[in-house]
């Protein structure tokens, strides 16, 4: 009994170690996920969620391999938009026509190498004096003008401020005037108080003279007092 077990015991170690092992070569052109999703569908024990859960991501790899390729391999055409109007605008042409030119000193364009020591060799003078003479003449008959048209400015302006001197004078002087008869008028209306007072003094007296006339005897009485002129 003893070498049936030892028998036993020998023989599934000879056939473990003869097979080869089951992931060595599947694992070197596949990955290990793979290979695994694969046990998970050739296990019997998986459940059928497994199953279908392996198969859609199975197909979902086919798909997305299937998009990628027919993406690598599509052409795109680009139709040929609506060109609007081609003409060259006008100021365009011209700036195009202006021939290139430089300055006669060229060491004013801040490069090396570009200045010309014979540059004033080749410049000519006259024509530079002539034309700042122009210049002088120029200004000298413009300063001309300008003091011409300045003088007439200063002549007029103080004949305005004489004139605006005699009005404002004139003004305070009517001013003054206008003041005194506003005091005048016044004093006509204090005089006008005044007088309404003697008036109705003179009323009071004359009630009294009357009063005073009725009382005394006939012989005595005097005539009628009257405001009135006669």
């Amino acid at each position: 009994m003893g070498a049936e077990q030892s028998n036993s015991s020998a023989a599934p170690l000879k056939s473990q170690r003869d097979e080869d092992i089951p992931y060595t070569s599947y694992s070197i052109s596949k990955p290990i996920n793979n290979g695994k999703q694969q046990k998970a569908q050739d296990s019997p024990k998986a459940s059928p969620r497994l199953k279908d859960k392996a198969k859609s991501s199975h197909h979902r790899d086919k798909e997305t391999n299937k998009d990628s390729h027919l993406k690598n391999n599509t052409l795109v055409v680009v139709a040929k938009g609506n060109q609007g109007n081609t003409q060259i605008d006008p100021e365009l042409l011209k700036l195009d026509a202006i021939p290139v030119f430089l300055p006669l000193m060229r060491g004013s364009l801040n490069i090396p190498n570009m200045r010309d020591p014979e540059v004033l060799d080749k410049l000519d003078y006259r024509q530079v004096l002539e034309m700042c003479l122009r210049y002088q003449e120029h200004l000298r008959q413009s300063s001309e003008a300008v003091a011409f048209d300045q003088n007439a400015l200063c002549v007029r302006i103080k004949e305005i401020d004489y004139i605006t001197h005699s009005l404002m004078t004139s003004i305070v002087e009517r001013q003054k005037k206008f003041a005194k008869y506003a005091e005048q008028i016044q004093k006509i209306g204090e005089i006008n108080i005044v007088l309404n007072k003697v008036k109705m003094n003179v009323e009071q007296t004359t009630a009294l003279m009357e009063r005073l006339n009725n009382v005394l005897p006939p012989e005595d009485k005097l005539e009628p007092f009257s405001m009135k002129p006669a």
